[in-house]
This record gives C-alpha cells, sequence and structure tokens, in this order.
C-alpha cells in the first residue's frame, strides 16, 4: 500500500521532470500500462481521449504539441487520498495557460487532475478542464 504523502510525491516529480522538459524523468514515474485520460470532444480537440501505456502517452503529447504551446501547466495543490478502493489516489488542481498554434489564441483554464498511484508509478491520469475554452481557442 501507498502512502497518501509517497502517492503525491510521485505526481510531484513527474511535474518535476515535465517542467523541465526531462520526459524520460517524466515518464520514469509513468507504470508501462497507464490509463492517460483527457475529458473533451475527440472531434474538436485533437489531444482528447483516452492514451494507453507509454505509446498512448506520447502520442497524447505528440497530438497537443502539434496544436497548443503550454505557457503554464501550474499545479496549485497534489493531495494524496487514503482509504479503502481511495488508496493511492492524488486530487491535484492547478492552472493550464496556452495558446493555439492555428490560430494564435490562448486560453488559460483551472484544471482537476485525478491520479491513481500504485508502487511508486502513476497508474491513471484523468483531466477535468473547461474544453470550451480549449474548443474556443482551437478555432475547432
Amino acid at each position: 500500500m501507498t502512502s497518501p504523502q509517497d502517492s503525491a510525491d510521485v505526481v510531484r516529480r513527474f511535474f518535476t521532470a515535465f517542467g523541465a522538459g526531462d520526459m524520460d524523468g517524466a515518464f520514469a514515474m509513468l507504470a508501462p500500462d497507464i490509463t492517460w485520460t483527457y475529458y473533451g470532444p475527440e472531434d474538436r480537440i485533437p489531444f482528447a481521449g483516452a492514451f494507453r501505456g507509454h505509446d498512448g502517452v506520447r502520442q497524447f503529447f505528440a497530438r497537443a504539441a502539434e496544436t497548443i504551446r503550454i505557457k503554464e501547466m501550474t499545479p496549485s495543490a497534489l493531495v494524496g487520498i487514503a482509504g479503502g478502493a481511495a488508496d493511492g489516489s492524488v486530487l491535484g488542481r492547478g492552472v493550464e495557460h496556452s495558446v493555439s498554434l492555428a490560430t494564435g489564441r490562448e486560453y488559460r483554464v483551472e484544471w482537476v487532475h485525478v491520479y491513481r498511484v500504485k508502487d511508486g508509478l502513476m497508474t491513471s491520469f484523468e483531466e477535468f478542464l473547461d474544453t470550451a475554452a480549449v474548443v474556443d481557442a482551437l478555432g475547432s
């Protein structure tokens, strides 16, 4: 069983590596069979959907990089949860500020993430945010 603090630390290490551009370090925090989910209309947001495994997460990031430039992706809180089925869960809250490569329009949204951590690795990621703002900026 992973402690709530240990689970939150795994997610922090992911963000630290990601923020430094160290994608190898970021992927070292991901389980090989991770499920990475960005909720939103897949016909309007090219990087929306469920992605599986490291190859799927690479596909998510490649699609995002073809579509937006992230100016800021900052967690303001990461909280590990203890108890029952929630063991290994981390709730995150933060801000994303990005610009559409196609339109030049920017969006700044608050997000909520739900992470699952097991054996020191993130096994799932879910992102919830104002997808209407993303769709508007993309001009979709």
